[in-house]
Order: C-alpha cells, then structure tokens, then sequence
C-alpha cells in the first residue's frame, strides 16, 4: 500500500511494480512505473514510465517514457521517448524521440527526432530530423533534414536550411546554399544542363546532357561533386573543382558504358544571377560494348575503350 510512496534501493517486480522512485536496481517482469527519480538499473520486460529524471541504463522490450532529462544508456526494441534533455545513447528498434536537446548518440531502424539542438550522432533506418541545429553527423538510408548543420549529412537525400558543413548524397538541399542551373557543352556532348546544389565548400552535381548527330546520337546521365574557391576579395571571380561520372546511354541498358570527368573551371561572375565559365577536362571511358549493333539506333561509335 506504501509502494508509490516509497524510494527503493532493489525492486524486484514479478509482474509490475508503482514506485516513487529507485536509487539502485529495479527489474520488472512487464513494467515499471516510478512517479520520480530512477537511478543506475531499470529493466522491464515490456515498458518503463518514469516520471522525473533517469540517470544511469534503462532496458524496455517495447517501450521507455521519460518525463524528464535523461543521462546515460537508453534501449527499447521499439521505442524511446524523452521529455527533456538527453545525454548518453539511445537506441530504439523502430523510433527514438526527444523533445528537447541531445547530446550524445541517437540510433534508431527507422528514425529519430530532436526538436532542439543535437551535439553528436543521429543514425536511422529511414530519416534523422534535428529541429534546431545539428553539431556533429546525421546518417540515414533515405532523408536527413536539420534547421543548422555544422558536421555532415550523408543520406539519399539531405535537407537543410543553411549549412556550416557537408552534405553527402544524391540529392543536397541547402535552403539558404548553393543553388546552380548550369547550360554547357563539351567534348562529347552538345548540350548539357547541370544543377548544383549544397555550399560553396561542398556541392552535389546532378547532370543530364545529350548529343544531337542524327547518325550518332548519345544520352548522358550523371552525378558529381565539386568545390567553389574564390580567386579574388570580392569572389566574383572562381575556381571550381568538380568530378562527375556519367552514364552514357547508346541505343541499349544491356552494357555499362561510363565516362568519369575530373573539370577545372574558371568561373567569372558577371552578377548575382549570371556567370561564365571554361576550362580544361581530362575524362577516363570505360565501354561495356566491344560492338556496336549496327540494327539499334541510337548508337555511339566514337568512344573508345579504355
């Protein structure tokens, strides 16, 4: 009858236990309710509910609820939840969320979510979202969004608002970033249209290019990375490093044909939306077709092996 009243120092709960708190071990069957503090060891074998702080490791198969900050080793096969701070590691089979700031780990098979700043590392399955600013890495199979990045992102596809870092993947968006419509030709391609997005330290380059001979038309499709540095105090005039590996489509999807780019370009900005830019290239073809078929148009025939 006393039990919500009463701070433990060992709780052992063949099927549950409602406690004011522990300040040593406690171990549930299927739960553990405490009303304030747990300190060093909580497991449950289905959900922990903790309504003030939890320093120390707690272990849920299913789910943890913290009504407070958190310290320490958080692990749940489905599902964490944090109302405050959170310090340490957390993992969850499925999501982790945390209503404050992190600092420390976040890893998840789907998700993890930090309304506030997250200092460390945020590994998902599927998605990383950081409401405010992000110190440290974001690493997902599809999305990572963040208001501020300083560190890097590497995901499919990275969303930020502005960027003191790096995004790595195919598609970089940096609201308050890069953002480039390139129109340009080369030595194998007659027209090509480059879109470049990210920060001027670190940019993505998603290209798509085509050439118009009637008797030996090619298609082009392509990703890269590249650099901007500035030449000069008003950056008006700059350097851009770029590497790009495109697929060269001749007629078939049956072979693997790729032409790998390293370009050196000199651009001169003529205002905030217009520039100009040349500079050399040196490309490495690697051609899956020995033969063309003479019967398949459109065809390529002007690239060599190598």
């Amino acid at each position: 009858k006393l039990g919500s009243q009463v701070i433990n120092k060992v709780s052992l709960n063949l099927f549950g236990g409602y406690t004011a708190g522990t300040n040593g071990v406690e171990l549930g069957g299927l739960f553990n309710i405490d009303k304030r503090e747990v300190r060093f060891f909580q497991g449950a074998g289905l959900f922990n509910i903790v309504g003030g702080q939890v320093n120390g490791i707690q272990l849920a198969g299913i789910h943890n609820t913290v009504l407070n900050s958190t310290k320490g080793f958080q692990s749940a096969g489905i599902s964490n939840y944090v109302k405050g701070n959170f310090t340490g590691f957390q993992t969850g089979g499925i999501y982790n969320h945390v209503t404050d700031s992190v600092n420390g780990c976040q890893a998840a098979g789907i998700g993890n979510f930090a309304k506030k700043k997250v200092k460390g590392v945020q590994i998902g399955g599927i998605f990383n979202f950081s409401n405010k600013e992000i110190e440290g890495a974001q690493v997902a199979g599809v999305i990572n969004y963040a208001k501020k990045l300083k560190g890097f992102q590497f995901g499919l596809i990275n969303v930020v608002d502005s960027s003191e870092g790096y995004s790595i993947g195919l598609i970089n968006i940096v609201l308050k970033g890069y953002h480039k419509l390139s129109v340009h030709a080369n030595e194998t391609t007659d027209i090509n249209l480059s879109f470049k997005t990210g920060n001027s330290k670190f940019y993505s380059i998603l290209q798509a290019g085509m050439k118009s001979d009637d008797r030996n038309k090619l298609y082009a499709f392509g990703y890269g990375l590249g650099s901007e540095l500035p030449l000069n105090r008003k950056k008006n005039i700059v350097f851009n490093p770029e590497i790009i590996s495109n697929y060269l489509y001749t007629g078939t999807w049956d072979y693997l044909n790729l032409l790998n780019k390293v370009q050196l370009n000199l651009n001169v900005k003529i205002n905030r939306f217009v520039s100009v830019y040349a500079g050399p290239s040196a490309s490495i073809s690697n051609r899956g077709q020995d033969d063309f078929d003479s019967d398949i148009k459109p065809k390529f025939s002007t690239l060599r092996k190598t």
